[in-house]
């Protein structure tokens, strides 16, 4: 997990603490590295959590003219880099993030068709004094943007944004009519007045205080309706394997979650399948509770001969502090009675790898 930061200055002068202020909030996203980068009317921020090319990859990140700002994985990048290689250029190394700078400098807004991945990016194109937000087909990552005057501010997370002065702190009430009703927040919308999501699968381009947005991706539904059971069986073991595998592609250590459910078993499956390595496997528990699984869990984990690791939720626990805690970091409220126990299961995991694969999101 990484996370990006900015805004404009259109025909004002800023003092260079600001970005680096705003981009200091994101710290806890990206503790391996943070920098920013500025011009006459922008300023970028990122912070990195480094998992492909440990050694390069620092952003942002600049080549022919354009400037980029990265959160995300892209997992055809190793495909993309051939293609752009053949249209001349060259790399200086194996990271996605310099894979999107070179597609966008050579494809513009076309590029992000292209992307198969989770990222949320800003490309500031200095000769078009032009600034262009882009968020992944589904919205896996999250992008934050609010507009006052001529300019625009962004941000990962809504606390980046809430630093600007300029931007007032307002509750926003159908928002909020909104989470109490249905437990989250749909669209574009924020609990703050103002301060909006971009739309997954669109692109907004910034120009000289005018504000634009597109749509590039959406999802298409064709069954095909002389596929039988088996053929379809063999096509899903396939796009499963295939995606597992791309997943899998990483230079820091990775482990898989598991609750011993179907979702993240089937991928512990396809992990262990393709690791040359034994995979570790991290799980919460609660034990003497009628929804404790950890005799699931652990039987999956013995059946793939992970090395297993387990931390028990009981209700003897002070959680005042990790509660507060998981609010800051969880930018906007979360009614996922889950969330808590994901929580411990992400500290608890950080310790030992750095990413993990988990069938969160397949329900």
């Amino acid at each position: 997990m990484c996370g990006i930061a900015g805004f404009t200055h259109f025909n004002r002068k800023v003092r260079p603490e600001r970005i680096w202020k705003v981009t200091r909030a994101l710290t806890h996203r990206g503790p391996d590295r943070q920098d920013v980068w500025e011009s006459t009317d922008v300023s970028l921020g990122a912070v990195r959590l480094k998992i492909i090319d440990l050694e390069h990859g620092d952003q942002p990140m600049s080549y022919a003219g354009v400037t980029i700002a990265f959160n995300g994985e892209v997992y055809n990048h190793n495909e993309l880099r051939r293609e752009l290689e053949a249209l001349g250029h060259r790399f200086n190394s194996r990271c996605d993030t310099e894979v999107v700078l070179h597609a966008f400098v050579e494809w513009d807004v076309d590029a992000f068709p292209k992307l198969r991945g989770m990222f949320a990016a800003a490309l500031w194109t200095e000769s078009h004094r032009r600034l262009v937000l882009v968020r992944d087909r589904l919205g896996i990552k999250p992008l934050y943007y609010a507009r006052h005057g001529a300019d625009i501010y962004f941000g990962s997370e809504t606390k980046a944004i809430l630093l600007h002065g300029e931007i007032p702190r307002r509750i926003n009430p159908r928002a909020l009519d909104r989470y109490l009703s249905l437990n989250y927040i749909p669209g574009t919308e924020t609990l703050v007045e103002g301060i909006e999501k971009l739309a997954p699968g669109h692109w907004l381009e910034w120009n000289a205080g005018e504000v634009s947005q597109q749509q590039y991706w959406k999802l298409q539904f064709h069954p095909d309706e002389n596929l039988d059971y088996e053929d379809a069986r063999a096509e899903l073991d396939r796009l499963l394997q295939a995606s597992v595998k791309e997943h899998l592609i990483s230079d820091a250590p990775l482990g898989v979650w598991s609750s011993g459910g179907l979702d993240s078993s089937t991928i512990l499956h396809y992990a262990a399948e393709q690791s040359s390595s034994r995979l570790k496997t991290f799980s919460v528990s609660f034990q003497g509770r009628s929804f404790d699984e950890s005799a699931y869990f652990r039987e999956i984990a013995q059946r793939y001969n992970t090395d297993h690791h387990e931390f028990d939720l009981n209700p003897e626990q002070d959680l005042r502090g990790a509660i507060e805690e998981f609010a800051t970091y969880s930018d906007e409220p979360s009614a996922d009675a889950g969330a808590l126990p994901v929580w411990f299961l992400s500290k608890m995991c950080r310790q030992d790898v750095t990413v993990a694969l988990s069938g969160d999101g397949a329900d």
